[in-house]
């Protein structure tokens, strides 16, 4: 079972995690970095870009930057992560050519973060300590990862989720399979996909951690040393 955040007398901030949620946490953490990366086309970077950021030549390089990550993202939670800047459909794809790569980037080290933490303490139960820095990655990659499975549940609001949990306990108390007759799980392509009870599951677990987390970093804030 899960302990939510808080603070320790040193400073730095801890949960607890089963085996179970940290295995669930770092899965979604690796799916949501890899969604990204393939809708963005990352795991294709064009030889020449990677030979132009190795350049000596500060120009050379600047131009690979600006290069790297302007695609406009196509899958819809992706669309969420880096929603375009403006109405103007010239004025968005200028912004994504000139600052989509660092937003990326960001989001891409945040979920790293995640996982490798996760990965360190092993496959047991036991406590994700993590300081003010690792705290921020942490609370960038939750809200993220939310993001992606709000929109995998077509969930645009407070309002949605309560709706979900509502149909949630109607078919538990009417011992009807949940969604409506669908199997918890169903097989798309060959691949088990996790049905809505468990994605909805895992979104109450990591909006509980991310407002723990919250909780803690402002208490800081108003409590400094």
């Amino acid at each position: 079972m899960a302990y939510e955040f808080v603070r320790r007398a040193d400073g730095l901030v801890m949960c607890r995690l089963d085996p179970q949620e940290k295995a669930i946490i770092a899965q979604v953490a690796q799916e949501v970095g890899d969604l990204v990366r393939a809708d963005l086309g990352l795991s294709s970077e064009p030889a020449a870009v990677r030979e132009a950021a190795a350049s000596e030549d500060p120009l050379t390089r600047l131009e690979a930057e600006l290069a790297g990550v302007d695609r406009e993202p196509s899958d819809s939670a992706v669309q969420r992560l880096f929603p375009a800047s403006s109405s103007d459909a010239a004025q968005a794809a200028e912004f994504r050519r000139l600052g989509q790569r660092n937003l990326v980037d960001h989001a891409l080290v945040a979920l790293s973060r995640v996982h490798r933490d996760i990965d360190a303490v092993g496959p047991v139960q036991a406590e994700i300590v993590l300081d003010d820095e690792a705290a921020a990655a942490w609370l960038t990659a939750l809200t993220d990862m939310r993001l992606v499975l709000a929109d995998r549940l077509s969930v645009r609001g407070d309002d949605d989720i309560d709706t979900l949990r509502m149909l949630q306990q109607i078919e538990v108390d009417a011992d009807l399979p949940a969604d409506g007759g669908m199997r918890p799980q169903s097989e798309a392509e060959g691949a088990t996909v996790a049905g809505p009870d468990l994605v909805l599951a895992v979104y109450d677990l990591l909006t509980w951690l991310q407002d723990s987390l919250v909780r803690v970093q402002i208490e800081g804030l108003d409590h400094p040393g």
